[in-house]
Order: C-alpha cells, then sequence, then structure tokens
C-alpha cells in the first residue's frame, strides 16, 4: 500500500480525503491525511512521500517483521554493552585506584566525568533526532563508545581517562534516550522494554566475574586496561549493526512517526475525553524542544523520580564489591560474586516481571507501587545482615532485591511515555533518562565522599540506599494519586 503526501502546509488533522475510494494508492493534492494513516492498524506496512522522501513505515508489531526483529536484537546487544561497561568501573575500583593512586574521592569523580557527557545529550536529544533522525543518534552513539573504549585501553593519564567517560557517557545517553523513545512505538512495549533493560543487567551481570578471572588467573592475567579494547570491540560491532538494520530510520521519518503518533493519541483521547491523563496535551504535533520540555511539571516529576531510582540501583552495585572487600572483609572473588548475584537478580526482574507488568497490573502505576515497596524491604534485610558474620544468606537477599529492583526502570519509562503528551517523547524522555543518568554518577560519588571522610565511611552505604528508596516510595505515591483513574493505552 502507498500513500503520495504533498502539500505539508494544511493542518494535519482536517478530513481532507471524505470521499476518496478505497484503493492502494491515495493521490492526495490537499495535503497528507494523517487521520485516515492513524487509523489503519499499527501492523500495517506501507509507503509515503514526506519531505520530498520516500518514508518506508513498518509494522509495529514484532511478530510481522523481520527488520523490526532485526532492530529489537541490536538494540539487545547494545544494552548488553552498556551493562558490560558500567560495571567495568565499578569492579575495577581496586585496580584503577591502585594503578592511578588516588583516593575514593577523585574516583567518584569518573562517575561525574560520565554523567556529565550522558547530561549533554539530554539537551542536544531533540536537535539531534531531527537534524540526524533515530539512525543519526544511534551510529553517534556507539561511534562515542567506540574510540572512548579504544582510548582507555592504552592506560592514558588520569586526566585523559576522565575525559574518555566523558565521550562515553556522550554515548550512553544518545542511545538511552534513543532506543527507549524508538521502542516506545512498538506493541507490547511493557515487555519489549523489560528485556530490553534486562539487557543491561546481562551485561552487569557478566562483567564482575570475568574480569575477577581475567585479571586474577595464574597463568597469563590480563593487566585491567586489556577489558577496554574488548569493550571498544563490541562496541564497534554494535556500530556496524545499527548502521545496517537503522538506515532507513532518517529525519523525515522521524518527524512522519511524531506527528502520525499525535494523531493516533489524539483520535484515542476523542474516545475517551474524560481521560486525566491529557491534562498537559495540547494540539500541537511538533516534537517539543528541550526547553519547552522543561516547561512540564511532568517531565520534571518523572526526572526527580528517575535520578532518585537510577543513583540507588548503580551506587549499590557499583560500591558492593568496595564495600564486601573493606567491611565484611570478604576476598575479592566472593565479593564480585556477590555483585554479580544481584544483577542477576535485575536481570531476571526486567525480563520476567515485565510480562507481570503487562498481564497482572491495571497500570504501569500500581506495578511500580508493588516493585518499590518490595525493593525497599530487601533492602533493609540487607542492611540487617550486612554487619554481621552471616554471608550466605546475602546471596538470595541481594539476588530477591535485584529481582524488584530491576523493573523499575522500564516500567517507568512507560509510564512517562503513557502519560506525557507526545511531543515530549524525544526531548522528554531523553531528558528524564539523562537527569536519570545524573543519579547514577551524582550519588556513586556522594557515596564516594562518604567513603573518603573517615575509616567508616563506606559503613553508611547501605543506610543511604534505604533513604533513597523511601523517597522514591514517596514520589511515586504521589503520582499514583495525581493518575489514580489512568488506564494503560493501546499500542501507539
Amino acid at each position: 500500500m502507498s500513500f503520495e503526501l504533498d502539500n505539508l502546509e494544511q493542518p494535519f488533522l482536517e478530513d481532507q480525503n471524505k470521499n476518496a475510494e478505497p484503493h492502494d494508492t491515495f493521490h492526495d493534492l490537499e495535503g497528507p491525511d494523517f487521520i485516515k494513516l492513524a487509523s489503519l492498524p499499527v501492523s500495517e506496512k506501507y509507503t509515503v512521500e514526506f519531505r520530498g522522501e520516500e518514508i518506508v513505515v513498518d509494522s509495529a508489531n514484532w511478530r510481522d517483521s523481520n527488520l523490526l526483529k532485526l532492530q529489537i536484537i541490536a538494540s539487545y546487544c547494545n544494552f548488553i554493552l552498556f551493562g558490560l561497561a558500567e560495571q567495568t568501573l565499578g569492579t575495577l575500583i581496586p585496580e584503577l585506584q591502585a594503578h592511578y593512586k588516588i583516593n575514593d574521592l577523585k574516583t567518584g569523580y569518573v562517575f561525574l566525568a560520565s554523567v556529565s557527557g550522558y547530561f549533554s545529550m539530554a539537551l542536544l536529544t531533540e536537535v539531534c533526532h531531527r537534524r540526524l533522525g533515530v539512525r543519526g543518534v544511534v551510529i553517534m552513539g556507539t561511534t562515542s563508545m567506540t574510540l572512548g573504549y579504544l582510548v582507555l585501553s592504552t592506560r592514558p593519564p588520569f586526566f585523559v581517562f576522565i575525559l574518555c567517560y566523558v565521550l562515553s557517557g556522550l554515548g550512553f545517553g544518545s542511545l538511552d534516550a534513543g532506543l527507549n523513545g524508538w521502542m516506545g512505538n512498538l506493541v507490547d512495549l511493557n515487555q519489549l522494554l523489560g528485556i530490553l533493560h534486562g539487557c543491561y543487567g546481562i551485561g552487569c551481570m557478566i562483567s564482575p566475574p570475568l574480569i575477577t578471572h581475567l585479571v586474577d588467573r595464574d597463568v597469563n592475567p590480563w593487566s585491567w586496561n586489556s577489558y577496554y579494547l574488548v569493550l571498544s570491540c563490541v562496541a564497534a560491532s554494535c556500530l556496524l549493526f545499527f548502521a545496517l538494520v537503522f538506515r532507513r530510520e532518517t529525519p523525515a521519518k522521524y518527524e512522519f512517526s511524531v506527528i502520525l503518533k499525535e494523531t493516533r493519541r489524539q483520535l484515542e483521547d476523542k474516545n475517551a475525553s474524560d481521560d486525566e491523563t491529557t491534562s498537559e496535551s495540547d494540539s500541537s504535533s511538533q516534537a517539543a524542544s528541550l526547553s519547552q520540555s522543561l516547561r512540564s511539571k511532568l517531565v520534571w516529576f518523572f526526572s526527580i523520580i528517575m535520578f532518585v531510582y537510577v543513583g540507588a540501583e548503580v551506587a549499590f552495585g557499583a560500591w558492593m564489591v568496595t564495600f564486601l572487600l573493606r567491611v565484611k572483609n570478604l576476598t575479592y572473588k566472593m565479593s564480585s560474586y556477590m555483585a554479580t548475584t544481584f544483577w542477576t537478580g535485575l536481570t531476571a526482574g526486567r525480563i520476567c516481571l515485565g510480562f507481570v507488568t503487562a498481564h497482572y497490573f491495571s497500570s504501569e502505576l500500581s506495578a511500580n507501587w508493588v516493585y518499590i515497596v518490595v525493593s525497599l524491604v530487601g533492602y533493609g534485610v540487607f542492611c540487617m545482615f550486612a554487619y554481621t558474620s552471616a554471608v550466605g544468606i546475602l546471596f538470595p537477599v541481594v539476588f530477591l532485591t535485584g529481582l524488584f529492583v530491576g523493573p523499575i526502570f522500564p516500567t517507568t519509562i512507560v509510564a512517562a511515555i503513557e502519560i506525557l503528551p507526545v511531543k515530549y517523547h524525544a526531548s522528554g524522555v531523553g531528558f528524564i533518562c539523562a537527569f536519570g543518568g545524573g543519579g547514577g554518577a551524582a550519588i556513586p560519588f556522594l557515596i564516594g565522599l562518604v567513603a573518603q571522610t573517615s575509616e567508616r565511611g563506606l559503613k553508611f552505604y547501605p543506610f543511604i540506599i534505604i533513604i533513597l528508596f523511601k523517597l522514591l516510595l514517596v514520589a511515586w505515591l504521589l503520582l499514583c494519586v495525581k493518575f489514580r483513574t489512568h488506564k494503560r493505552r493501546s499500542a501507539l
């Protein structure tokens, strides 16, 4: 089926083709009939002329499109890379401190460097999507990560080491915002995003034991920097994969998708005009700039929630090895296995509980409330046993805690996509992810600062995590009260 769209100056909500006869090709001389396009099933495949370019619109249902399956697999591979890279720093803290002769405070600067790059992408997400399209955004992100890890593999001076993590953060930010927003258009959103962020957990689960094995083995042990060469090779592979399967995701297609999705949202809201979640929506079909998104109280509220959550999650995983070494006096290998147990639980939670969210909860709001409460209980139990001689019981505790911590991130992203107007889905969701990344650097840095204050400073680390999750619970309860009548939308 093919639609030729010529004059784009006409309002897209006008019913301009009332008398058109059914046919595979629509010649619309007055302008695009987005209402007709939005009324098609999301599994429909067709081509349109838009901005002088032929746009290939594929099915939004992964069951009907081999290309979409490859794009999803490429996204999953990239999030595994995220996890590998994220836990590389946390696992290598003892090695890095020995090599560069730095303390906990200076180690925290690396986390800040990463988030400075990540947060910079929040300022550029909407511009990059408009000018580069999803294709350009993902290629730019993987290129940044490839170059950053390649330089890190050469054991650069500490100042250059920090700059490389800025470059890595730029890649993280562009890919995180781009892929979350792109996947938000697909059928089975909860399940797909759950698996996507579960792949991050897979990477986090792999890095600690793998690095420990390679660095501590008796025969030909690796130097810490050699692992960064592995990351660079993985990133380069992702770059080639993205360039191949996202080649049709152009700037024009991105703009077309925003207008089409906004039309679908408005048609849906017209049939459910009493839906309270449309309180901030308007008739604009253009993607909002960052400055416009930052005027939305909802964008800021979701950003603060994500800041607290990501900060607590990353800090708990990143400092666990060091905490167990210093406070529990465990071996390096045992400590890394404990961290792996947490990330294993997180991975299982993101992959499995996404299906639970979709089938057993009326909305993401109620699901996340349950996940946050159980996670808080898990952190409390960890705190109870962390200062005793018990070790074995900590393994199931951190696994179960990770199991319920895991789905909070993707479920929050889905809730934001469901509640926010479509025009905020690029710049707004991008800023939410980036602000969360800020927490992923600021909170670990705070714990490093506390650890540096005294020999007992790191003992406060579990209590900081508990306080953060209490704040998260209060914030989410406020959101649940505000949108208590919200029900899950159909695929857009």
